[in-house]
């Protein structure tokens, strides 16, 4: 019987989630709760036999960064995506953005707006489902999530999950309804989230998006952000009981 529950792998100090790959059911996912270091080769064996023992039959990683890649590797998986790595000072002035755009806080009852708006966005490698978008809400200690909307138009134009965590913050999450890009929405988000950073202290931004998203990079770079390689992994290993 395939597991569904998310479950916590504690081992030493290492923490990782697993818990189902959004739109996969056969597939898990693995969230490393201790970003920066590398986890133990034991914890890397200790997480496939837990997927293994819950019925999945393939594992995914979150990103992660080379460091962090190494004792997957040696377990077994394979890169499957390759992400562009990019960060900003927040430093200096930062640009106006439209004002034709409306930001609001989402509320509960916009979180079926927004994932429609994230499948709408993202190819379905990474569409969010709903424990998805709890995990992008809850990665740092402090979030903003902000709801665009243009001019009078009451549909959802698009989204953004900003985090901070001490100097850091992050961007993540990002979309806009198809129909809608090009019009400032993306730009106004993340420059409503840089502000948001700057008010809190905030030294350093950093955002991740796939190598082919060569519209999120774009936006990106045009507002002052800019790519660190060799950039982040998704790793992916098929598995057998």
């Amino acid at each position: 019987m395939l597991g569904r529950r998310s479950e916590v792998l504690r081992l030493g100090g290492d923490r990782l989630r697993l818990r189902n790959w959004a739109g996969e059911a056969g597939t898990g996912l693995l969230i490393q709760l201790t970003p920066g270091s590398a986890v133990s080769d034991t914890t890397a064996t200790a997480a496939i036999e837990t997927a293994i023992t819950q019925g999945y039959q393939r594992l995914r990683t979150s990103a992660l960064s080379r460091v962090e890649a190494e004792p997957f590797l040696r377990a077994g998986f394979k890169p499957c995506q390759q992400l562009a790595l990019l960060h900003r000072p927040i430093q200096g002035g930062l640009p106006d953005r439209n004002g034709s755009i409306a930001i609001k806080r989402a509320r509960r009852r916009d979180h079926s707006s927004v994932l429609a708006v994230d499948r709408d966005a993202f190819e379905p490698f990474w569409q969010l489902d709903q424990p998805g978008l709890h995990d992008a809400l809850w990665a740092t200690p402090f979030r903003r999530f902000r709801v665009a909307r243009q001019g009078t138009n009451t549909a959802l134009t698009g989204y953004a999950i900003c985090g901070r965590s001490g100097p850091a913050g992050y961007l993540q999450r990002l979309a806009i309804s198809p129909s809608q890009q090009g019009q400032g929405a993306g730009a106004s988000l993340v420059i409503d989230g840089l502000r948001w950073m700057a008010r809190w202290g905030v030294t350093q931004a950093w955002v991740n998006t796939p190598q082919h998203n060569t519209g999120a990079l774009r936006l990106y770079e045009r507002l002052g952000f800019e790519q660190v390689p060799p950039g982040l992994q998704v790793l992916e290993r098929v598995l057998e009981p």
